[in-house]
């Protein structure tokens, strides 16, 4: 008898079978033949009920089909299958309920077949035993035996097209519900599924058999393509709120390059909230397995979304990862990793005096170049005129450089940056380029003025660079010093270097109050660099005291 998930009223209709054909061994009475006359029309309304709900079952089918072809195409395929294999089964049920009304009956080729009540000869088993199981003693080799074939049958096609993962419990559903095995043990001598079923009985009973195998072919039917067309969704999470999301390639967009930006509808759970493990990994999209998603997550989920922060402690791209993982329906878990980076940068603003924007020749420039947004790696910088050549400064860090010069004249500076694998002019920016002012001499940190013979005969002559902030030294290369008085001969020494000669101070050390002391014609050149030009220095003039 059908079992699985019958519902009551099938449960009640296998049950009145059962004890109708109880009855039947020992009286078959008018009214016993009427009883199932009454069953089998139950059953066939059951049937037609079950018919009803399959062919909307299949009209779902077909609407899915019309959405999503691709995401319902195999399940529409093991669902046709199934239908046409409960189709062949239950035209040849009824093609077989026919010949046993027609021959029972005696009724002539293409007469109108009656309806079961209104047959003349229902409690005639002689007939059915005969077309059914025949003289064989194990009934087999006849109509029943082919029944139970086809069933077999049948029940292959529905656990090869059940739904994936399910072929076990589709396989026991359907020993219980369509049962073809023999009896463990004889019962009054009926040794096989044939003559349990159909040995000796009137053709009222065997055609309500018929009825109720039918019904049951329908039933397993129904449950297979049931499962058939929600497994598609089975475990997908339900997505019920619904939010408008911009995710631009930058928020910071130069003139003349491109922005972009992705505009979609981003869908979450308002009843489920996914949990966010920053640094866990996973597989693959979807894996079951994840290594790093132990314990409570860390990060807090509101609205469907998880909020990350971190607060970065030097400079350069900052990478970070994660995987998200999502309770299914059915318990088990999905697991979607990402990652994600960031560019962290000292805080900067950029001022510039348009009049100041000089580079002299001869020393190295320092200069700080960067672009807002873009990490320094990503900058590209190149000078144009001016003899001019551009080097990071590794001492100072990225986004840093030192510019030398040759030429005096104009030199451009041009900026760009590798942004989403393209490479943008930034802008060119035009410096003036210039000699390094000449520096004045001094002696004994004195420019001119009243002196101390003692002190003048100890100094030097050291050029300084007033009011310019490199480090930048000069060197005395040679001069003219002249001694002059009143009432006294003029004297001039030639000397090189920044030190007095001998001569020098051999007529020093013979000057007095009121004489004059002039260091002239002051030759100069830098101490290191490119630019090795003699600068011509101002004169010095002194005065004993």
């Amino acid at each position: 008898m059908a079992s699985g998930k019958a519902s009551p009223r099938q449960k009640m209709i296998n049950m009145m079978y059962l004890v109708l054909t109880a009855l039947l061994a020992l009286n078959v009475t008018k009214e016993v033949i009427n009883a199932f006359v009454t069953i089998n029309e139950s059953v066939t309304l059951s049937k037609e009920n079950l018919d009803k709900k399959n062919q909307n079952t299949y009209t779902a089918f077909a609407q899915a089909m019309s959405v999503d072809a691709a995401k319902y195409a195999d399940v529409n395929t093991r669902a046709e299958n199934v239908k046409k294999g409960a189709g062949d089964l239950v035209k040849f049920i009824e093609d077989l309920k026919t010949e046993l009304i027609s021959k029972t009956d005696g009724l002539k080729p293409n007469a109108p077949i009656p309806p079961l009540r209104e047959m003349e000869k229902k409690d005639d088993y002689d007939t059915p035993t005969n077309i059914m199981c025949g003289d064989d003693q194990n009934g087999k080799g006849k109509k029943a035996s082919e029944l139970k074939a086809k069933m077999e049958s049948y029940k292959k096609v529905v656990v090869a097209n059940c739904p994936k993962g399910t072929e076990a419990d589709y396989q026991k559903r359907m020993d219980q519900i369509l049962n073809t095995n023999d009896p463990a043990k004889p019962e009054d001598g009926k040794r096989s599924w044939e003559m349990v079923n159909f040995y000796h009985n009137p053709v009222v009973a065997t055609i309500a058999l018929l009825t109720k195998i039918q019904s049951d072919v329908r039933n397993a039917e129904s449950q297979v393509i049931d499962e058939l067309l929600t497994s598609v969704d089975k475990n997908i999470i339900k997505l019920d709120k619904l939010t408008a999301k911009v995710i631009a390639n930058s928020t910071v967009v130069t003139i003349g390059s491109e922005y972009q930006a992705d505009v979609f509808l981003s869908a979450t759970s308002s009843t489920m909230a996914p949990e966010v493990f920053i640094g866990a990994t996973t597989d693959s999209i979807g894996s079951t397995s994840c290594k790093g998603c132990d314990g409570k997550a860390p990060l807090s989920v509101e609205g469907g979304y998880a909020k990350y922060s971190d607060r970065p402690g030097s400079e350069g791209e900052k990478k970070w990862a994660g995987v998200i993982r999502v309770k299914k329906p059915d318990g088990s878990y999905e697991h979607y990793p990402f990652n994600a980076s960031y560019v962290a940068q000292k805080p900067s603003s950029v001022v510039s005096a348009d009049k100041m924007n000089v580079l002299y020749i001869g020393v190295e420039n320092p200069m700080s170049i960067s672009v807002p947004g873009v990490s320094n790696d990503k900058v590209k910088v190149t000078i144009e005129g001016g003899g001019g050549a551009l080097k990071p400064n590794a001492a100072a860090g990225g986004g840093h450089f030192n510019a030398s010069v040759t030429t005096v004249g104009k030199a451009n500076i041009k900026v760009s940056a590798e942004i989403d694998g393209k490479v943008l002019p930034m802008g060119t920016f035009e410096y003036r380029v210039k000699r390094v002012p000449d520096p004045i001499a001094t002696l004994a940190n004195q420019k001119g003025g009243t002196i101390n013979k003692s002190v003048l005969m100890a100094g030097t002559l050291i050029p300084i660079l007033e009011n310019f902030d490199f480090e930048l030294y000069f060197k005395i290369v040679g001069f003219k010093l002249t001694i002059t008085g009143k009432g006294r001969d003029l004297l001039e020494f030639e000397g090189t270097g920044n030190q007095l000669t001998p001569q020098m101070r051999d007529a020093l050390s013979k000057v007095r109050a009121g004489d004059k002391i002039f260091f002239e014609y002051i030759k100069a050149k830098m101490a290191a660099g490119s630019d090795q030009t003699t600068r011509n220095l101002p004169a010095l003039a002194f005065t004993i005291q």
